[in-house]
């Protein structure tokens, strides 16, 4: 490698993370279908008839003819269907629902406008464009139009099913909302009452126990977990549940115990013993969770989550060949796999310095996912380090500080990410920002942090 140093090359603000809380959006409504997807009676209507949809031809027809482009025709089928039954939604919201479920947005909110000019009563009108907000993380919009539709529907008598069906999502919706802003008590309300329209609903209990779990009513909230799994046991253990969320509110001796437990009365469990060995990582005891790992695939060889954990283990453990022995395996399985190629990248460049054909290799792994994933920061964090390390003509440090820029530019920057740009600057001798970016890594809660070592150890070097 050439010895000599590339210019620094500017740095723009790094962003924190920012936790989201996860719902189910199909519970908020209905999400944009393929393009190209068959639309059916039952995605159109399903939630404003009760029994076998097939029977409304009207309706079908309508849905033909709107594939065909013939829109017109699409509205006089869909005019005849509210004639014979005056329960149906009105026609323009009917074709608002056929054009966002084939990802035409602009007509389908012009058809909305429609509707509430025609029906300003109906409360999914705006239910429909409260759950497009929410899902693009406009939640003042998305909550006041939540508002709204809750607003509307105990004077809604038009429908009971749709009356229903309009109660569940926007309690639902506004209590994903709250969740975000961790405002659990407004939370806890809103889903108190989805549980009471929709009781064998697991994922409203999962969320109900969620909510009063992180609100400090960890006994209760248990219960509701154990609910939503008795409903639905391909929910995660109510018990490794628990253990994330006690993890969450900082208390960690609680979270190992119940994680313990959860592996106590799960102990064949893939499902379970990945979860634990998750916490096990992230909690920098690396020798429990290879055994932990190791029991899980003997139970579920082929997994690709048990072979991409095995690698970051092994690796965090100093075993570097083992290491790279599972993440070969997880590529072969997941040739795309963004987070396989990366932990491959830099593994191999680690050993880049004594083996110039592995560092050969890290370069490509480097800048094949880079390639696939071009707005993605760690992809380009990567592509950056490996080129700094790898760099031999004027070309590849021109290429490493354009990919190093890109990445800080799309932020949002993981711990590791973090580590591999403060490794650059301090290689600079740009310690006061090197430290700073460590410290923000260093105090990342937040998922598993595989350079946690190295990061201390060059932090206290500065």
């Amino acid at each position: 490698m050439s010895s000599c140093q590339p210019s620094p090359p500017p740095l723009v603000k790094v962003f924190r993370d920012v936790l989201l809380y996860t719902t189910l959006l199909s519970t908020l409504g209905f999400l944009a279908t393929d393009a190209h997807a068959q639309l059916t009676s039952e995605q159109l209507v399903g939630n404003a008839v009760s029994g076998d949809t097939s029977r409304y031809t009207n309706i079908s027809e309508a849905i033909k003819r709107f594939s065909n482009r013939d829109i017109l025709a699409a509205r006089q089928f869909l005019e005849r269907a509210l004639e014979n039954d005056p329960k149906l939604p009105p026609v323009d919201l009917l074709l608002a629902k056929m054009y966002i479920m084939s990802n035409q947005t602009a007509a389908g909110r012009a058809a909305l406008e429609r509707t509430a000019r025609e029906a300003p009563s109906d409360p999914e009108t705006y239910l429909i464009l409260a759950d497009q907000l929410y899902a693009q993380g406009r939640l003042i919009e998305a909550e006041a139009l939540y508002n709204k539709a809750i607003g509307l529907i105990d004077g809604f008598d038009g429908n009971e099913k749709r009356k229903r069906n309009f109660l569940i999502r926007a309690r639902a919706g506004r209590a994903a909302v709250s969740a975000i802003r961790q405002d659990w008590p407004a939370a806890e309300e809103d889903l108190r009452v989805w549980v009471s329209q929709d009781p064998e609903t697991a994922n409203a209990h999962h969320r109900l126990g969620r909510a009063l779990f992180l609100s400090g009513q960890a006994e209760t909230g248990l219960e509701e977990l154990v609910k939503a799994y008795e409903l639905d046991d391909s929910l995660p253990n109510p018990y490794v549940t628990a253990a994330l969320l006690f993890a969450q509110m900082g208390e960690s001796d609680k979270a190992t115990k119940t994680f313990e437990m959860a592996v106590s009365q799960n102990q064949d469990d893939a499902r379970t013993l990945v979860s634990y060995a998750q916490w096990l990582i992230q909690s920098q005891n690396i020798a429990e969770a290879e055994k932990v790992l190791k029991r899980a695939q003997s139970l579920s060889p082929d997994s690709l989550e048990i072979l991409t954990l095995s690698g970051v283990a092994t690796k965090m453990a100093g075993k570097r060949q083992p290491a790279e022995e599972s993440f070969k395996a997880a590529l072969a399985q997941s040739p795309s796999n963004r987070s396989v190629l990366n932990q491959l990248a830099l593994l191999l460049a680690e050993q880049a310095p004594s083996d110039e054909n592995k560092g050969r290799r890290a370069l490509e792994f480097a800048q094949m996912n880079a390639r696939l994933y071009p707005d993605n920061s760690e992809s380009n964090i990567t592509l950056a380090y490996v080129l700094y390390l790898m760099r031999k003509t004027q070309s590849d440090t021109q290429q490493a500080n354009q990919a190093l820029q890109k990445g800080l530019r799309l932020g949002n920057l993981n711990a590791d990410s973090r580590f591999l740009v403060a490794q650059l600057l301090a290689n600079q001798n740009r310690n006061t920002d090197a430290k700073r970016l460590l410290q923000e890594a260093l105090d990342s809660k937040s998922g598993i942090f595989v350079h946690r070592k190295e990061a201390q150890t060059l932090y206290d070097s500065l």
